[in-house]
């Protein structure tokens, strides 16, 4: 008995258009894809914010250290913390930042030789001539000395630091200071070792 092959019209016409399963798999792939995408973007708006804030913490500090050269002393600056209050209040640092921060700016701007383009440059968002603010709008704080509830230089130096991208000055671990990551220093967080290659 001869096999025979029964033509099936079914068979032979072309395939047209995406099934659902297809369709859903694709958008499935453009979501996912999309996802990573913006994680990224802000991964490296993020990136940016924080390499923005330490150029201007390590800008400040080479300022000051002109400034300390000439005058051989720091400049009064409204104090950003008091040293006899061991757990500050951080709606009250918040309002001490913003005068910290306008004497700090005035006394740099001030100092003889410093132009008002010594913070030439930046966008008005971080520099309005009167305020120098981090990446996230928050002032940059100028600290004399250290306080064991802020930050802890070494040798009890003075440094500038930015309340990160919370906006919060006594959530250390975001934080930025301007002891950090410099040529040939490494340098821990308050209440951590700290050492100098």
């Amino acid at each position: 008995m001869p096999l025979f092959n029964h033509w099936n019209p079914s068979r032979s016409r072309a395939r047209r258009g995406y099934t659902i399963i297809e369709m859903a798999t694709t958008i499935a792939a453009l979501i996912i894809v999309l996802g990573l995408m913006v994680s990224l973007a802000r991964y490296v708006r993020n990136a940016a914010a924080v390499e923005l804030t330490k150029d201007l913490l390590r800008k400040l500090d080479s300022l000051m250290d002109q400034y300390e050269a000439h005058h051989h002393q720091l400049p009064a600056v409204f104090p950003f913390v008091d040293n006899k209050v061991l757990d500050p209040d951080e709606q009250a640092l918040q309002h001490a930042a913003v005068t910290n921060n306008r004497d700090m700016v005035a006394a740099l701007r001030a100092e003889a030789g410093m132009s008002s383009t010594a913070f030439g440059g930046l966008p008005e968002a971080v520099y309005n001539e009167a305020t120098l603010r981090d990446a996230w709008g928050t002032p940059i704080v100028f600290m004399p000395q250290q306080h064991p509830a802020v930050g802890t230089a070494l040798q009890n130096r003075r440094f500038f630091f930015s309340a990160g991208p919370d906006r919060l000055f006594l959530s250390l671990d975001d934080n930025l200071y301007s002891y950090e990551e410099g040529p040939g220093k490494r340098v821990g967080r308050p209440g951590g070792p700290r050492t100098e290659d």
